[in-house]
């Protein structure tokens, strides 16, 4: 289904009020990838911190090479480009802020049993309804805009998959992983979110995790940990990057985000891994 066009001028506007920044927001009709586009800015000195929208990618990307797939208009594809502090160590934390971000900002507009599975994706009812890639590369000097450039050496490159109307193909799986969208889960409500409301309230959100992303970080992977995570007591099945498969019961994270995973009567760390979920531990067949 095409939804009517984002417009740029009202995602500038909405994060002028509710972030108080004078950010660029660009929306494309059609390009190969936000977060493709995005880099490319980056590294011709464009001014931190933007954003862009896309309303088709032709080469869309998520995690681990993988190619995201989306009708052209029915959907969400964002990516925000914000430069942060190596000093504060906390990077690693970042994915599980952004996806709880977009957790409550999914809650905000009615949504229910709403998740996030590790490292970063967003889960409602059980179905994956969002995806996150990010990429970070050196910040060119003076390209900061206004900002105090004292201790900003990295910019982060976020960008977000959010399953608007995927009526088309939502009831295919994807990898193994059904999907879900806003139109099926809020057809009930009446009438259903314009996809321009959505959009402006992701950006928002996004740009006020990052805003606040060094003194919140900690808080919030307590947060997720102790409402969101949607691994913890499943059965799990961990990918690594050599292929090699591994099976146990998730336990939640450690405190440097990596899954926790009892194989074996011993607790293992993942920093980095594919991980495919079961039914929750001791649960029956439903």
């Amino acid at each position: 289904m095409m939804m009517d066009g984002l417009r740029a001028d009202t995602l500038k506007a909405a994060v002028a009020e509710k972030n108080r920044l004078d950010m660029d927001v660009q929306v494309h009709k059609v390009i190969d990838s936000t977060n493709s586009w995005c880099l490319q800015q980056c590294k011709t000195g464009r001014s931190l911190p933007f954003a862009c929208f896309a309303e088709e990618q032709t080469s869309g990307r998520g995690r681990r090479g993988k190619h995201w797939v989306s009708a052209a208009g029915a959907n969400l594809a964002m990516s925000v480009v914000w430069p942060f502090s190596l000093s504060g160590r906390r990077l690693h934390l970042l994915p599980l802020s952004i996806a709880l971000a977009i957790a409550q900002t999914l809650e905000r507009f009615g949504m229910e049993q709403v998740q996030v599975k590790w490292p970063n994706d967003v889960y409602v009812q059980g179905k994956k309804i969002a995806g996150i890639l990010i990429e970070t590369l050196p910040v060119r000097e003076g390209s900061i805009g206004n900002r105090n450039k004292k201790g900003v050496s990295v910019a982060t490159v976020t960008g977000v998959g959010l399953n608007y109307d995927m009526s088309a193909c939502r009831d295919s799986a994807l990898d193994g992983v059904v999907l879900t969208d806003i139109c099926e889960q809020l057809a009930g409500q009446m009438p259903l979110p314009e996809r321009q409301d959505i959009a402006s309230s992701l950006l928002t959100d996004v740009v006020l995790t990052c805003q606040n992303f060094q003194q919140d970080a900690m808080q919030n992977l307590e947060v997720f940990r102790t409402h969101y995570d949607y691994c913890s007591g499943k059965n799990v099945v961990i990918t690594l990057d050599d292929r090699e498969t591994l099976s146990g019961i998730a336990q939640g994270v450690n405190d440097d985000a990596e899954l926790l995973v009892l194989i074996g009567g011993e607790l293992q760390a993942f920093n980095s891994a594919e991980v495919s979920v079961g039914a929750a531990c001791g649960a029956g067949p439903s």
